[in-house]
């Protein structure tokens, strides 16, 4: 199983309050300017200074935009330029509530965040590289959790922040009370399986393959719509009591789950889907829903897995194997070239399996979640 790992701005925004509550600015931290909203190129040069995020234009964060689009890229291997898209025109229309780190008048970092109900989420935290980042990164974020931790009926928050180590991360958070979790982004290289994908292949309805005799009890297809119900009940099922349901408690509910299938599936919440390469999996003799894997694309040649679960009735079996090869097979044939996914550390059954199918760790992150 792979928790999901969402851009930082949902396709449907979160408020700039929680409910019944005042806007965030009420509980800004001491220290932090707001000012009435100035005129475009006013930025005051002071040498660096923390600013609430809609005393700014969309403009003035052009650069910085630039510089986490090529740090997505080049990091994390997906193509940022949607999210960078709806986060300016978030900016612009005021919809995101942070704040900004000025050096001598230019917007070198962000940090945003928003609400859900009495969650708050931390969406995103980014300040152009240099020799001081971890630094500047980390007063920008102490300025948003204190913000979070001050707001009035909230419950719990969470985020993941792939920029920055776990550890690099983890001092900000652990002195405000949050648990913190490593995270794993994987990759697999598809060039040595491309031989032995045939052109013109794809998920048509067949059984499983395989050689274990079990599997031939499974049907595998295409994901479609009438299968969205179903594989959020999977979900919800299946992440019971896991450690993802500790970082995203949208599994802890089949409301939370079936968001999170339509954030994925629907809403581009993790790039965009591919259908004939994402696939369920149905229990002939029962006609249950035993397996769902979600594909999309993140780059020109990058696909990901944001979730893939499999009914524990059923594990053991080989249908995660079994899927996956299939799901592979038909990327490969669609002319990608790696698929990544994320994974929580402590989840080392998944981790060895991820690492049995030849995928490989390039990166490591940290999720945090606070909770009253």
């Amino acid at each position: 199983m792979t928790g999901r790992f969402l851009r930082p701005v949902p396709a449907k925004l979160g408020k700039l309050c929680p409910e019944g509550g005042a806007p965030y600015a009420r509980w800004r931290p001491k220290g932090v300017a707001l000012r009435p909203r100035r005129r475009q190129g006013s930025i005051p040069r002071l040498l660096s200074e923390v600013v609430d995020i809609r005393q700014l234009s969309a403009r003035d964060f052009e650069p910085l935009l630039e510089a986490e689009s090529r740090a997505w890229d080049a990091g994390l291997r997906w193509d940022y330029s949607a999210s960078r898209r709806l986060i300016s025109t978030c900016l612009g229309q005021q919809q995101l509530s942070g704040y900004a780190l000025l050096s001598e008048g230019r917007v070198t970092g962000y940090c945003f965040f928003f609400y859900e109900g009495e969650k708050g989420l931390i969406g995103d935290l980014f300040v152009i590289p240099n020799d001081n980042s971890v630094r500047r990164a980390q007063m920008l974020l102490e300025h948003v959790i204190e913000t979070l931790l001050s707001t009035p009926g909230l419950r719990r928050v969470e985020t993941q922040l792939p920029h920055f180590s776990l550890e690099e991360l983890e001092p900000c958070f652990r002195a405000r009370g949050f648990e913190s979790y490593l995270r794993r982004f994987m990759t697999l290289s598809l060039s040595h399986r491309r031989s032995a994908s045939s052109p013109g292949g794809g998920a048509e309805a067949r059984p499983a393959a395989g050689t274990a005799p079990e599997l031939d009890a499974f049907r595998i297809e295409p994901w479609e719509r009438q299968h969205d119900l179903a594989a959020a009940q999977l979900v919800y099922g299946t992440y019971r009591g896991h450690i993802d349901a500790q970082i995203n408690d949208q599994y802890t509910s089949l409301a939370g789950s079936t968001r999170l299938i339509e954030n994925i599936v629907h809403q581009r919440g993790c790039g965009q889907l591919l259908p004939r390469a994402s696939l369920i999996a149905v229990h002939q003799p029962t006609q249950k829903l035993a397996g769902a894997l979600a594909m999309t694309a993140v780059r020109t040649r990058t696909a990901h897995i944001p979730q893939v679960a499999v009914a524990e009735e059923f594990q053991g079996m080989g249908l995660g194997s079994a899927m996956m090869e299939e799901s592979f097979r038909e990327v490969i044939v669609q002319g990608y070239e790696e698929v990544t996914l994320t994974v929580t550390d402590r989840n080392s059954r998944a981790v060895r399996f991820y690492e049995h199918l030849g995928l490989e760790t390039f990166r490591t992150f940290g999720a945090f979640v606070w909770e009253r």
